[in-house]
């Protein structure tokens, strides 16, 4: 098998480059720096796929947040002005495509969750404040709270926050004090709104009230806040993880319009009505096999319905290139799946 895409680790090295064939030697290597998987495929078929920021720009994003967290993990304040330059490209490149795609496809080895996650969840927020319109302060104020959600999370016991198993109560009382440590480390801090600050300190309220770490329900949750919940449970949703494997990005749009249900309402609607109305369930470029058996590629967005997607169409049922390629709208993605 061929890499199609590059292998990078959490402070950016290139780990093992696009295009080269991938050696049992690799895998062992790979799998112990706790890699669930890789992309394999024609690097050249790789480069079709768009995203809305750079892998250039999301891999020096993930290094910052790295060693800014582990300087403040060491006992040093936190320094701000390296990640408002970091969220500051990650503002641009967003606002400069215009378009909201997922997944964001970055695979993450499990040590390296935290860094990855974060710039996912900042990225993700900035699409959903293009989408509802915010100017351009607004949505580097909201992108700042959004990539330091989880700065709490270095003064949590790695043991609990790496362990490949169910937290047991005590530890999970541990785990959720993150919002309250998050919140203490960025109040007051030069350069960060306190905007930005109360989105580490509410992103788990739900709008129910079932939330922690104060109950807090609708409107009392601040905006930014309901956002970041929305980013954050969709990464965390499709992220492997040491104790879980995650969903496809159709499966957890399924599972953020049930949370935003009138049944469950954890999450804010119009924030869930908005992020699904802006989504591709796949990225444009991804290759699909319909259930006819036809392979495709994804176009886009379609125009009929919020779920629905152009695809075109390359080859039969039998895997034979068709003469002239038709492009046709899936009205609902579970007639496709990603191959």
């Amino acid at each position: 098998m061929q890499l199609a895409r590059t292998v990078y680790s959490a402070d950016g090295r290139v780990l093992l480059s696009a295009g080269v064939v991938i050696k049992d030697s690799y895998i062992d290597r790979l799998r112990k720096l706790g890699f669930p998987a890789v992309y394999v495929g024609d690097p050249v078929e790789a480069e079709s796929f768009k995203e809305a920021v750079r892998e250039s720009t999301r891999r020096r994003a993930i290094a910052v947040v790295k060693e800014s967290f582990d300087e403040v993990k060491l006992g040093s304040s936190l320094k701000i002005e390296p990640i408002a330059q970091v969220v500051n490209d990650i503002v641009d490149e967003v606002v400069s495509s215009r378009e909201v795609i997922l997944p964001l496809t970055d695979i993450r080895s499990h040590d390296d969750y935290t860094f990855g996650h974060s710039v996912n969840v900042c990225i993700i927020s900035v699409m959903l404040g293009v989408a509802l319109e915010f100017d351009d302060l607004t949505l580097r104020e909201l992108a700042m709270g959004a990539i330091l959600h989880d700065v709490g999370k270095v003064k949590v016991p790695e043991e609990i926050l790496l362990k490949p198993a169910p937290l047991t109560s005590k530890e999970w009382n541990e785990m959720k004090k993150h919002t309250l440590y998050g919140f203490d480390l960025l109040r007051g801090g030069d350069g960060l709104s306190s905007r930005a600050a109360h989105v580490a300190y509410q992103h788990h309220e739900r709008s129910n009230g079932s939330g922690y770490p104060r109950a807090l329900a609708g409107d009392g949750i601040h905006q930014f806040a309901r956002i970041v919940a929305v980013a954050d449970t969709y990464d965390a949703m499709t992220s492997d993880r040491v104790y879980r494997k995650g969903i496809t990005p159709f499966e957890s749009l399924k599972v953020i319009k049930e949370l935003a249900s009138d049944d469950s309402g954890q999450l804010d609607k119009y924030v869930v009505d908005t992020f699904l109305a802006n989504v591709v369930p796949y990225p444009p470029g991804a290759k699909v096999r319909l259930n006819t058996g036809e392979v495709g590629m994804i176009l886009g967005k379609g125009e009929y319905s919020r779920d629905s997607v152009m695809v075109e169409v390359k080859y039969d049922a039998s895997g034979r290139p068709l003469r002239k390629p038709t492009i046709i709208t899936v009205l609902d993605m579970r007639v496709a799946q990603m191959v």
